[in-house]
């Protein structure tokens, strides 16, 4: 059943890709329904594509704006990179508000994609003392003859091979060296360039924690019960809780069209060991597999400082 469900994703995950800039314009350019179209056809980019639009003789927005529309079409690790500027407006104003209690803010973002996400929260928060962006594949990696292309994930694993036109997605489990790759890193042409952000860093939501830990964790369009179905659910949750200082938050959102704005989110406070419910707004799915609150923080991780 495992074999035949991974099959199914990999599938899911191949088609045509032709890393056409004059195609990637037409995308970003006709909206979340041209996009939807082009999905359920099963066109693909790959991360030639990002290379290709990072040395673009074009201003900074444009070329920011064409590397969002190529990272959204990324499948990696069986999570899509779906990303975009204001997307999470509302859970980036519910940090806002708890923000200001704070005399000074450590944010973690965690399953950032390229960072464009990120960036209208940086700007409305007055008192961020530090900003920490992560996601489970901050680069990509690349390799071969334009005929035959071959790309890692950002664990070194087998991701796909590009054939003339047409992507194959054969996420593998063993390790690749990959000093023979081009490394292609994921972030924002904007975030770079404009904000000074010049990495992403590696963290796993699963097992990974941050030290010190942040004031504030967001996590937006990952921890939901696409990519962590049942317990694992709840147990995400409770690692990521480990990444935030007592008396902090932890800011759980969700995009989707069945919320009544197009969005839903979920704000957990940690006092001492426990997570406990602060806020909820439009109906977050994941609220049942969260129950019952408060959730407790027990179990092993490993630390990553930033």
């Amino acid at each position: 059943m495992r074999l035949t469900s991974r099959a199914l994703r990999a599938i899911r995950s191949s088609g045509l890709a032709f890393d056409s800039l004059w195609l990637l314009r037409r995308v970003a350019e006709e909206g979340p329904r041209r996009e939807r179209l082009l999905r359920y056809l099963r066109l693909r980019f790959t991360p030639d594509t990002l290379q290709r639009v990072r040395a673009l003789s074009l201003p900074v927005e444009e070329r920011g704006r064409l590397f969002t529309a190529a990272t959204s079409f990324l499948t990696v690790g069986g999570i899509c990179k779906t990303t975009g500027m204001g997307r999470t407006r509302l859970v980036d104003e519910a940090i806002r508000r708890r923000a200001e209690n704070f005399e000074a803010i450590r944010l973690l973002d965690v399953g950032v994609s390229d960072g464009s996400a990120s960036l209208a929260l940086l700007m409305a928060l007055p008192n961020l003392r530090e900003a920490v962006l992560v996601d489970r594949h901050p680069q990509l990696y690349a390799r071969g003859p334009a005929i035959m292309r071959t790309f890692l994930d950002g664990e070194q694993r087998l991701l796909g091979i590009k054939l003339l036109g047409l992507y194959l997605s054969l996420p593998g489990r063993r390790r690749i060296d990959p000093s023979r790759f081009e490394r292609v890193s994921t972030v924002n042409p904007i975030a770079a360039e404009q904000y000074g952000i010049r990495e992403i860093l590696p963290f796993d939501a699963r097992r990974d924690v941050l030290t010190p830990p942040a004031t504030i964790v967001k996590c937006a369009n990952l921890l939901n019960l696409g990519y962590f179905p049942g317990l694992e659910l709840r147990a995400g949750v409770a690692n990521l809780g480990r990444s935030v200082a007592d008396g902090g938050f932890l800011c759980i959102s969700q995009n989707h069209p069945q919320y009544p704005d197009g969005e839903a989110y979920v704000v957990l406070r940690r006092k001492r060991e426990i997570l406990e419910l602060d806020e909820e707004r439009g109906g977050h799915a994941a609220l049942d597999a969260l129950a019952p609150l408060p959730i407790e923080l027990t179990g092993g991780h490993d630390e990553r400082g930033a």
